[in-house]
C-alpha cells in the first residue's frame, strides 16, 4: 500500500476510535463510515481492518485513561461471566469490546446465545426476574445468508448487556464481522476465566 494511502487509513482508525469512545458504541462500522466522511476520504479501499481500529482505541486508552480503563474492563468482564454463568444452558460467547479489551466503562456486554427459539431465552429471563427490552440485529453470515436476530437487552449493575438470540445450528456457521467479513471472535465462560485471570486484554 502506498504511504500516502496508508497514513488515510491510519487517520481513519483513530478518528473511528475517537468516535466509537464519545458515542460509547461498539459499532465499528458505523465509526469508520462516520470517520471516513468527517475526513473526507470516502474510498473504501482505504478503510482499516478491526485490529486497526482496536489497536487504535488501545492506544487512546491508554493514554487518556489509563488505570481507569484496566479497572472497567475487569469490572465488565466480572459482570459478563455473572451473567453468562446464569444462562450457561444457552452456550453463551461473550463478543465485542469487552471480549477484545477495548471497552471502558460505558460499553455493552454483547452475548452471543444459541437456542431453538428465542422464547426459550425468554422464559429463562423470567425466572431469573430480569426485565428486558427486545431488540433485533442484522447480521451477515458464514454461509453469505443475512438475516435479522433477535435479542434482549437488560441492565445489570448500571451496564447494558446486550443478548443476541442465535439459531443452535448457528454454531457452526458463524456470524461475520462487518468489518473485515471475517467469523466473529468470541469466548466461553471458561475461556472468559481465564482471560481474566491473565488481568490484560486480548
Amino acid at each position: 500500500m502506498k504511504a500516502n494511502n496508508r497514513e488515510s487509513q491510519r487517520r481513519i482508525a483513530y478518528e473511528a476510535a475517537r468516535i466509537l469512545t464519545e458515542l460509547r458504541s461498539g459499532d465499528y462500522n458505523y465509526a469508520c463510515q462516520k470517520a471516513a466522511d468527517r475526513l473526507g476520504l470516502g474510498n473504501r479501499r482505504l478503510m482499516p481492518n478491526r485490529d486497526e481500529i482496536e489497536s487504535a482505541l488501545r492506544e487512546q486508552q491508554r493514554l487518556f485513561r489509563g488505570e481507569d480503563q484496566a479497572t472497567a474492563l475487569q469490572h465488565l468482564r466480572s459482570l459478563a461471566m455473572e451473567a453468562m454463568g446464569a444462562l450457561a444452558r444457552f452456550k453463551p460467547l461473550l463478543v465485542g469490546p469487552v471480549f477484545d479489551g477495548t471497552a471502558d466503562r460505558n460499553s455493552p456486554i454483547r452475548l452471543h446465545l444459541f437456542a431453538d427459539t428465542s422464547e426459550e431465552v425468554i422464559f429463562a429471563l423470567s425466572d431469573l426476574h430480569i426485565p428486558w427490552d427486545e431488540s433485533q440485529w442484522r447480521m451477515k453470515f458464514g454461509d453469505g445468508s443475512k438475516q435479522t436476530i433477535p435479542g434482549f437487552r437488560f441492565q445489570a449493575d448500571g451496564t447494558t448487556i446486550e443478548l443476541v438470540v442465535l439459531p443452535t445450528q448457528g454454531r457452526f456457521s458463524k456470524p461475520l464481522d462487518p468489518i473485515d467479513n471475517r467469523a466473529t471472535q468470541g469466548a466461553t465462560l471458561s475461556q472468559l476465566k481465564q482471560l481474566d485471570s491473565h488481568a490484560s486484554p486480548v
